[in-house]
């Protein structure tokens, strides 16, 4: 559908209700992450991470702390507004909530893997296993999804 036209309020439920599965598949995910992350200085070993180690888990645990209140947003905001009838705008925020939802999972889990990789085998295993991790977040969420956007468009 062009971006200019309406969509009937059956295909904005339709949607809406496609964008709350999704929420649901993402949501424990990022759940059990920051509940692991939230634990783990209480952790005896705590005590050894490095300064870089120690900065590392706080910004996993703050982008799994973000990503649960950017999936969590969409159906706060619908709860607030369900009966303003302006379902294309909740939807669009919707949207724009959960892709930044993604890219701050992928960035928490990331910094979890190197925090433990780094934690447990040092370098070069840390760049080894986190760069492709994160290049495969990156191609698999992002890069294959809009590299196809762009030759459907062609």
């Amino acid at each position: 559908m062009a971006g200019g036209e309406k969509r009937s309020p059956e295909e904005l439920d339709q949607e809406w209700s496609e964008l709350i599965e999704e929420h649901r598949l993402a949501m424990p995910g990022t759940q059990v992450l920051f509940a692991f992350l939230l634990v783990l200085p209480f952790q005896q070993r705590f005590q050894e991470l490095t300064e870089n180690q120690v900065y590392v888990y706080f910004s996993a645990l703050l982008c799994a702390a973000i990503g649960i209140i950017l999936l969590i947003a969409p159906t706060a905001n619908h709860r607030l507004r369900w009966r303003e009838g302006d379902k294309e705008a909740l939807l669009t925020a919707a949207n724009r909530s959960a892709i930044a939802a993604t890219v701050f999972l992928a960035a928490g889990m990331s910094a979890s893997v190197y925090l433990i990789t780094d934690f447990l085998f040092g370098e070069p295993a840390t760049a080894a296993v986190t760069a492709p991790l994160g290049a495969l977040f990156i191609w698999l969420w992002y890069g294959l999804p809009l590299f196809r956007r762009m030759r459907e468009r062609d």
